[in-house]
């Protein structure tokens, strides 16, 4: 079954007990906190960040796993290469 946004909405606000607008509101928190940390990693990636300043702004772990990525990226590339 294939629910609607407003549904789902209706239906988060009922099982949590809290407002629709609440659930927006969570909803725009944490839609917001993903699109910075994309954005804050993607520059980092793109090195127009360095290390320091995208672990201050996303926090250690991201930027370790944004390392391991795309270190997984270089190698598949090189393997690539030598095929």
């Amino acid at each position: 079954m294939r629910m609607e946004l407003t549904e789902r909405v209706e239906e988060l606000a009922k099982e949590q007990g809290v407002s629709e607008s609440e659930i927006l509101e969570e909803a725009l928190e944490k839609g917001v906190k993903n699109l910075w940390d994309e954005y804050v990693l993607s520059q980092y990636i793109k090195d127009e960040l360095d290390r320091e300043e995208a672990v201050d702004l996303v926090g250690l772990e991201k930027v370790k796993r944004a390392n391991r990525e795309m270190d997984a990226v270089r190698e598949d590339i090189e393997w690539g290469m030598e095929a």
